[in-house]
């Protein structure tokens, strides 16, 4: 995984204070992949509740400004059917938590 563990941190952070802090946070996508460069974040973010576009956004903006990092955000919200995109990034995603 192409993540430090002081970005995975500000990850997971940033996106339970904004989704809920039972929020489950996923990363899919090219940061997997230790033998890529460069690429976005991509964030399946899965809340107890459920959030608005808004807040995904705003979720979005604060990584962005934190990280200086392009990121693509996945909301799956609980009240939603699960799309086919979702079970993709989910059967490929890594779980994230918080590391000391």
């Amino acid at each position: 995984m192409r993540l430090s563990t002081e970005q995975i941190n500000t990850i997971v952070t940033t996106s339970r204070a904004v989704a809920g802090l039972d929020a489950i946070i996923w990363l899919y996508g090219s940061r997997l992949d230790d033998t890529r460069h460069g690429g976005d974040i991509d964030l399946l973010i899965e809340p107890v509740e459920t959030i608005s576009l808004l807040l995904r956004a705003r979720i979005k903006m604060l990584l962005e400004q934190k990280l200086s990092l392009p990121v693509d955000v996945l909301v799956k919200n609980p009240d939603t059917a699960e799309s086919p995109f979702v079970s993709i990034a989910r059967a490929q995603a890594k779980l994230l938590e918080i590391t000391p």
